[in-house]
């Protein structure tokens, strides 16, 4: 058993980022799903307990708690031996950091909660995916993945050829957005886009986190 356990289900984008993080500085890691059994559980009171805001990944080593996937994964990446999850040049760490909060503020908000989420746990009439939501959504998911696109350009990854924790957040949504009917169209007008996610394939810690709901489509 490792001494790190990560709460958290394998198919939730932010706990495959914590995972990915482990894997990547060469650290073994234990998923505890144990008093999750579906979206409602994770305002009660045993989850609440590691986590007040209700939200996951959740870190526990030892005796040590750590929520935030930022957080967790620069913990990771400070408390073990490995290769550097971060650059050491402060302008190129500085860069990391941008990245990892335009995801959070600008990107997963669009590209997650308005087009993958809507086909992932549909609400639409009949338990169909709501076509209004998703539509109206498709020129933002465009918008995001120009500007990444750009952001990539000389890529494969945010800051060049070897990924930093940035592209631990990005790669789990772009390895979802290529499964929804409108994903590979929109990956063909962002190509440096679909390239990041060809870059981490080749690595370790794509294979062994890959969520089992992706494994056909990979």
């Amino acid at each position: 058993m490792s001494d790190v356990t990560l709460i958290g289900p394998e198919f939730s984008t932010y706990v495959r980022s914590a995972r990915i993080a482990c894997v990547e500085k060469g650290i073994t890691h234990d998923l505890n799903t144990d008093h999750l059994s579906g979206p409602e559980s994770l305002n009660s009171d045993a989850h609440l307990a590691y986590h007040p805001f209700g939200r996951i990944p959740v870190l526990l080593h030892d005796d040590f708690r750590l929520f935030e996937t930022s957080a967790i994964c620069r913990y990771v990446d400070a408390t073990f031996d490995g290769p550097p999850l971060v650059p050491t040049e402060r302008r190129q760490a500085a860069l990391m950091e941008q990245w990892i909060s335009a995801y959070n503020d600008y990107v997963s908000p669009v590209v997650l909660r308005r087009h993958i989420l809507p086909y992932a746990f549909p609400q639409g009439p009949d338990g169909a995916p709501d076509r209004e939501v998703i539509d109206a959504g498709l020129p933002e998911v465009a918008n995001m993945l120009k500007i990444l696109n750009a952001a990539l350009e000389t890529g494969p990854f945010f800051l060049g050829q070897t990924p930093t924790i940035a592209d631990f957040f990005l790669l789990p949504a772009i390895d979802y957005l290529r499964t929804t009917p409108e994903g590979p169209d929109l990956l063909a007008a962002a190509p440096n886009v679909a390239r990041h996610r060809d870059a981490f394939t080749e690595r370790k810690s794509y294979s062994q986190t890959l969520p089992e709901r992706l494994r056909e489509t990979a």
